[in-house]
């Protein structure tokens, strides 16, 4: 049988799982538990199927360990929408989003949605023109609207062809007429 080459102290398993326990992320605190318990002996079998994951993984992860220490398990992902834009992109998203109305930004031929507050379709298209930036999903949008203290409201369902309120009117009154 071979033994481990790798093996935790007692010091350096308590300060991985201090670590672990102050993850946030999901998969961070994930590759801390498998070095933590691939350190402290557990068997493999068992260890895989508490970790979910592979060998090759489990691997990786002791190498990145040993190498870089806890850093090199530390979640490259920051959070702020796989950090496409700045922290000061952000906050001048923030500040553009108060400042004006999506009919003030954008021009009228190229937005989708008709309301005076900003939309999710309104601003893909004002984050495109201002940084060159286009998210895959619209929770990322979600996500930056909340980030920018705005709620989410499900628009009005208005139909475009629809013609405006006096013409309406005067189309019944010339029903009721007849």
């Amino acid at each position: 049988m071979v033994k481990r080459q790798f093996e935790l102290t007692e010091h350096e398993a308590n300060v991985i799982r201090r670590a672990e326990m102050q993850s946030q992320e999901v998969r961070e605190r994930q590759r801390l538990q498998a070095v933590r318990l691939y350190g402290m002996g557990l068997a493999t079998d068992p260890l895989l199927e508490a970790t979910n994951c592979s060998q090759r993984s489990i691997q990786r992860w002791v190498r990145q360990y040993r190498e870089q220490g806890l850093a090199g398990l530390k979640s490259g992902w920051d959070g702020q929408n796989a950090a496409k834009l700045s922290r000061q992109q952000r906050a001048e998203i923030k500040q553009r989003l108060y400042q004006s109305s999506p009919k003030q930004v954008l021009a009228p031929g190229i937005r989708i949605e008709r309301g005076q507050f900003w939309t999710i379709s309104d601003l893909r298209i004002a984050i495109k023109q201002w940084y060159g930036v286009v998210y895959k999903s619209d929770d990322s949008y979600r996500k930056l609207l909340y980030e920018c203290d705005f709620s989410y409201q499900r628009t009005e369902q208005v139909y475009r062809s629809r013609p405006d309120e006096q013409t309406v009117a005067d189309f019944e009154a010339q029903l009721e007429k007849k």
